[in-house]
C-alpha cells in the first residue's frame, strides 16, 4: 500500500483543468494536509487506546474474536490498521499486521488546535471525526451503536455544520457535483436530488443553474431522514428560482420509486452527494434511478471516490459505524468491499444498469489519486 504524503503534490494542479482553480485552491490543500496530519496521530493514539501493540496481529474478524468484540467491529477496526499502514505506522505480514509503535510525533489535539486556529471553519470536520474516535471503544464493546452516537438529537446540530458549504473541507463535494449536473443538462431542467442531507448540494446546484441561466423548471429534493429533510427543505425555500415547481419528500433509493410517489420518465437528471454507495444493492438502485429518466437525462453522482477497488480511505472512519455502511452487497466487478466504490466500480455498476458513456469530473481523477492517495473528490455522468 502506497504511504499517503504529508504534503499534497503541486502536480496535482496541472491534471485538473476542467475544473476551475478555486475549487482546490491553496487555502483547501493546507486544510486538507493539515487534517491528513491529524488523522494519522489520531489513528496512532487510538491503537494504543485500544491496546494494540507493536506485536504482529491477526485480521480484524479474529481479532475481534480473541478481544470479545462485536463482529461488526471488524470494519473499524479494518479502517484503523489500513489507514497505520498508510500512513508508514504499521506493516502488513501476510493475512496480519505489525504496529510499529510508539506516540505520534504531535499530538493530534494539538495539530487540531492549530488547525482550527488556523482556519476556524474546517472545526466540524474534526468534531465528526473526534466524536467517531471517541465512539469506538464502547462500539467494539457492543455498548454503543453508530447511528445513536453520531446521528442522535446531540449530534444533528454538528452534522448539520459538517454538510455546509462554508466548511472548506467538505463543501467541494457539492462544487464538483454543481458543475457535473450544470455541465449535463440544458435549459429548464426537472432535477431530483435524492439524499439531500441538509440542502447544501442543492444550494450548490441551484446556484450553478442559476449562474448558466438554466434554471430548473421543477426540483424535487428528497431525504430519508425526517430532520434532514426539514432542515434542507427551509433552507432552500429562499434558493428556489422564481417559476421552479419545487417539492420537498421523504425518498428512500432502496425502495421502488413509483410506489413512492414518483413517476417513470420525469425528470433530466437526477442526482445525489455521497448517497448512492449507502444504496444496498447499486445496479438495482442505479436501474431504478434510470427508469425516473426522460429519454437522454442523466444520472449524477458526487462521491468520495475510493483511489483503487480495495485501497484504504483514511477519511472514513465515520461511517464504519455505521450499519448501512456495511450491509450491502458485494460484488467482485462493482463493489469488493463496504462503503466508498472506486471509479472503475461506478462505471462498471452503471453500465450494467444501462446507462451510456461514463464521464468523470475531474476527468483524471484517478490519475491524481496515484499520486496523492487522499484525493477523493469526484462526480460521475451517465445518460440514459
Amino acid at each position: 500500500m502506497p504511504h499517503l504524503p504529508m504534503g499534497i503534490p503541486a502536480s496535482l494542479r496541472d491534471l485538473t483543468p476542467d475544473i476551475p482553480e478555486a475549487v482546490f485552491d491553496d487555502a483547501f490543500r493546507a486544510a486538507c494536509e493539515r487534517l491528513d496530519r491529524y488523522v494519522g496521530a489520531r489513528a496512532v493514539e487510538l491503537a494504543a487506546e485500544l491496546g494494540l501493540g507493536p506485536d504482529d496481529l491477526p485480521p480484524p474478524d479474529t481479532l475481534c474474536a480473541e478481544r470479545g468484540w462485536r463482529p461488526e467491529g471488524a470494519l473499524p477496526l479494518r479502517w484503523l490498521l489500513e489507514t497505520l499502514e498508510l500512513y508508514g505506522a504499521a506493516e502488513r505480514r501476510g493475512r496480519g499486521t505489525r504496529l510499529r509503535g510508539g506516540p505520534p510525533a504531535v499530538a493530534s489535539a494539538e495539530l487540531r488546535a492549530e488547525a482550527e486556529r488556523t482556519l476556524p471553519a474546517v472545526r466540524p470536520a474534526y468534531e465528526v471525526f473526534a466524536l467517531s474516535a471517541a465512539t469506538l471503544p464502547a462500539f467494539l464493546r457492543g455498548d454503543a451503536r453508530g447511528e445513536d452516537a453520531l446521528f442522535g438529537p446531540a449530534a444533528m446540530g454538528l452534522w448539520f455544520d459538517y454538510f455546509s458549504n462554508s466548511n472548506p473541507l467538505y463543501g467541494p463535494n457539492n462544487t464538483l457535483t454543481a458543475l457535473a449536473v450544470e455541465r449535463s443538462v440544458g435549459g429548464r431542467p426537472r432535477v431530483l436530488e435524492v439524499g439531500g442531507g441538509a440542502g447544501s448540494a442543492a444550494q450548490a446546484v441551484l446556484r450553478a443553474l442559476a449562474s448558466a441561466g438554466k434554471s430548473p423548471e421543477a426540483y424535487v429534493f428528497s431525504e430519508p431522514q425526517p430532520a434532514f429533510l426539514r432542515r434542507g427543505a427551509r433552507l432552500l425555500q429562499a434558493e428556489v428560482p422564481p417559476g421552479c415547481e419545487f417539492r420537498s419528500m421523504r425518498f428512500d433509493i432502496d425502495v421502488g420509486a413509483e410506489e413512492q410517489g414518483l413517476a417513470r420518465e420525469t425528470f433530466d437528471v437526477v442526482f445525489g452527494v455521497n448517497t448512492f454507495h449507502l444504496a444496498r444493492d447499486l445496479s438495482d438502485t442505479l436501474c431504478r434511478m434510470r427508469g425516473l429518466l426522460r429519454p437522454g437525462g442523466v444520472v449524477v453522482l458526487g462521491e468520495l471516490l475510493r483511489p483503487t477497488p480495495t485501497a484504504a480511505v483514511h477519511l472514513e472512519l465515520p461511517f464504519t459505524l455505521l450499519s448501512a455502511y456495511s450491509h450491502v452487497t458485494l460484488d467482485d466487478d462493482v463493489r469488493v468491499r463496504p462503503g466508498f466504490v472506486s471509479a472503475q466500480g461506478w462505471r462498471r455498476a452503471l453500465r450494467t444498469a444501462g446507462f451510456g458513456e461514463v464521464t468523470l469530473l475531474p476527468a483524471r481523477a484517478e490519475e491524481c489519486a496515484g499520486i496523492y492517495p487522499g484525493f477523493y473528490c469526484g462526480a460521475l455522468a451517465a445518460r440514459a
